[in-house]
């Protein structure tokens, strides 16, 4: 039988071994700092990262400045504050040249008084306070803050249908300020009243309940 040739063992030179273990724990240490640097999934900040993540920054900023004063504004007929102290509305006698004339019986007089008022955001200063006056006869009268009940919207006098209507969102009122319709909560709300010496003052703003009974002092 022919005799088997065994294959001679190649004997490593001297440092070919440690040269292979050196490249294998190089290339074990970059795998461990890749697999690394992709689970942490983040990228080198340059120069061009840094201005664009300020530039974010800045642009929130303003938005928020501009958009905090702009969302008070907007809300703060419904928040505004008001004095109680008694102020004139008009005359009664003699209602002057350019004044509404309070005596008309049974029609909303549009009008305006002077009150400090405090508005959501802003110290308390003199404004114009628009409402409208009924005057019902025999001294009595009634005076309807014009702000909708819903978010403080202005009301217009309808005198084809004798309704109060909020155009902002469709809120409407009977001509005693019940509410017909949309998605005002109660009745406008009316300020307190007297007559001195000819002259209607209007006092503190209160709210009615369905019955035009009082519900707040």
């Amino acid at each position: 039988m022919p005799r088997l040739r065994r294959r001679a063992r190649q004997l490593p030179l001297p440092g070919m071994e440690v040269a292979r273990g050196r490249r294998r724990r190089s290339a074990g240490r970059g795998g461990i700092v890749r697999r690394l640097h992709g689970s942490l999934g983040t990228a080198p900040i340059t120069r061009r990262r840094m201005l664009e993540g300020t530039l974010a920054w800045v642009t929130a900023a303003i938005a928020a400045a501009l958009g905090i004063p702009a969302l008070a504004a907007w809300i703060s007929p419904a928040l505004r504050k008001e004095t109680q102290d008694w102020v004139p509305v008009g005359s009664l006698a003699d209602p002057g040249p350019g004044q509404p004339d309070l005596n008309v019986v049974g029609e909303p007089v549009a009008t305006s008084f002077t009150r400090l008022v405090q508005d959501a955001y802003l110290a308390a200063q003199p404004q114009p306070v628009a409402v409208f006056v009924v005057n019902h006869g025999d001294g009595k009268f009634t005076v309807f803050d014009n702000r909708c009940t819903h978010l403080g919207c202005p009301v217009n006098w309808k005198e084809e249908s004798r309704q109060y209507f909020s155009p902002c969102h469709g809120g409407v009122f009977d001509e005693d300020g019940r509410v017909l319709g949309g998605p005002p909560p109660r009745p406008l709300d009316r300020y307190a009243y007297k007559v001195e010496q000819d002259v209607l003052y209007a006092g503190e703003l209160f709210q009615v309940n369905e019955n035009l009974q009082r519900i707040t002092q």
